[in-house]
């Protein structure tokens, strides 16, 4: 192996897969080594689009690819490139209009014309002689391919956008389980206990991309636990216009079942705002009142402009999105279903988004 960071995997995926994409990675073409998508690799290697995901995946994780947003001319007859942006620099210029100098036309950057791509970020640390060596031993077809397809659009990707906007670094994650464990520490009183939970709610929405938020906000007549604010609404994750233009979070620090007063009071809050999401942090899950208060809440408003959402995360939920990894936004969508299907069996593996190819 060229890169030793793939000896790691080879009791995983087969070696000689491995060795053949190691090879192919470090002999690839400065101008070629821009553009690596999944759909390439799986053509080139003929394996499943699958395996071919975990390996780019790895090798973004150990810091050998880097992902890129390739945008093009949306032109069908064109399908020009227009520009390349790394994650912060695409968020900034999605809905924005681009001009192709290929064919005059103009166009709105979107999931539909952006193409997910990876980048060889780094080299491997072996002596170009050695790889010339092997180049020699090695029959290799030097036809110049495009390394990506339309099977790489954001839009057939909907993990992607996910990803795109909520993927907290390791060191985020681990912030997040300092805090977890927090909250079975010993307060004097229960304002602190209940700040404790406010602080770790702040940081995971905070870990969303473009949002913000506060637990210092008042009104004349309320004092919110905490604020955020969603800047964006994007219409290919259906979440964020729920969330926007800011939703509100109650955070009750207790190990009993939350009083159903906790569900009334979000919900009066949100009929005096322009929230249309309100969310419950409690140890234990709601009791069934808690769920059918909700459910109601969501019937009364759900032909009005403004409509009402009214949601719970408890200790398990908290297991997933902290130590399982599970992504906050698509488990938020979940809960949504969950809520206006009044479903008693919903479970986020049955929605749980799947690789399409």
């Amino acid at each position: 192996m060229f890169y030793k960071q793939f000896l790691k995997i080879t009791d995983v995926f087969d070696e000689h897969f491995v060795d053949k994409f190691d090879f192919w990675l470090t002999t690839l073409s400065d101008s070629e080594s821009k553009t690596i998508s999944v759909s390439a690799v799986a053509s080139r290697f003929e394996v499943k689009y699958g395996l071919a995901n975990e390996i780019v995946k790895f090798a973004e994780r150990e810091g050998i690819l880097k992902k890129r947003y390739l945008v093009l001319c949306n032109n069908e007859d064109c399908e020009f490139f227009y520009d390349e942006f790394d994650v912060e620099e695409f968020i900034r210029v999605l809905g924005t209009e681009g001009y192709c100098h290929n064919c005059g036309n103009e166009f709105v950057i979107s999931y539909e014309n952006t193409i997910v791509v990876y980048k060889r970020e780094k080299e491997p640390n072996v002596p170009e002689s050695q790889i010339q060596n092997e180049i020699v031993k090695r029959i290799r077809n030097n036809e110049s391919v495009r390394n990506f397809n339309l099977a790489d659009s954001l839009v057939t990707r909907l993990n992607e956008i996910y990803d795109l906007f909520y993927s907290p670094e390791e060191s985020a994650y681990n912030e997040m389980e300092k805090l977890k464990d927090k909250l079975d520490d010993e307060y004097p009183n229960t304002t602190l206990k209940g700040q404790a939970y406010e602080k770790l709610a702040l940081h995971m929405f905070k870990a969303i991309r473009t949002f913000s938020g506060t637990n210092k906000l008042r009104t004349y007549t309320n004092q919110f636990d905490c604020t955020i604010k969603c800047p964006l609404t994007i219409e290919c994750l259906w979440i964020f216009q729920r969330l926007s233009p800011y939703f509100v979070v109650e955070c009750k620090n207790e190990k009993t079942t939350p009083s159903n007063t906790y569900f009334h009071k979000i919900s009066d809050i949100m009929a005096t705002n322009e929230a249309q999401v309100g969310i419950v942090f409690s140890r234990k899950p709601p009791s069934d009142e808690d769920i059918q208060i909700a459910y109601q809440q969501y019937l009364v408003n759900r032909n009005l402009p403004r409509q009402r959402y009214l949601l719970s995360i408890s200790d398990k939920d908290l297991e997933a999105l902290i130590m399982n990894r599970v992504n906050l936004l698509e488990f938020l969508d979940f809960k949504i279903i969950e809520l206006t299907t009044n479903g008693r069996n919903a479970t986020f593996e049955m929605f749980k988004q799947q690789n399409p190819f």
